[in-house]
């Protein structure tokens, strides 16, 4: 399990995906004319222990993080 947790101070879409080291992805979520705080909870624990890429895709840019799961 773990914990998303980010503002967006102007409307904006959004794509929040994770993704494994092959680039299959795992998780994606669409979020059309966000605004304010996005709070989330993603069990992982279905996929296998290993490296794991968490993408948040904005008009403004990209954002990636990095996820170990043991």
């Amino acid at each position: 399990m773990f914990n998303i947790s980010f503002n967006s101070d102007e409307l904006q879409d959004l794509e929040i995906r994770i993704i494994n080291l092959v680039g299959g992805e795992v998780y994606k979520e669409d979020k059309k004319y966000f605004i304010g705080e996005y709070t989330k909870q993603i069990n992982l624990s279905n996929y296998g222990k290993g490296v794991y890429f968490l993408e948040i895709e904005t008009s403004s840019g990209i954002v990636n993080k990095k996820l170990v799961l043991q």
